[in-house]
């Protein structure tokens, strides 16, 4: 398999984003909407993320635990 082939597989609908995300279809909905999170718009109604732009914005997002003593 190529790394052509291999870019357009991580490429999710906004159901898979949710899931790999585990939370709503309608938050990814929201983020969207508010410009959180990259997307690709194909057409009107179809909208594509590619899965390490949800990687990257889990990464920026995290908020590190704070140590108890």
């Amino acid at each position: 398999m190529s790394k052509e082939t291999n870019k357009w597989n991580e490429l999710l609908t906004i159901p898979d984003a949710a899931e790999y995300l585990n939370i709503s279809h309608w938050t990814v909905r929201k983020w969207i909407r508010l410009k959180r999170i990259p997307y690709m718009q194909v057409n009107s109604r179809v909208i594509r993320i590619e899965k390490k732009d949800l990687d990257q914005f889990v990464k920026e997002t995290k908020i590190p635990a704070k140590k108890i003593s």
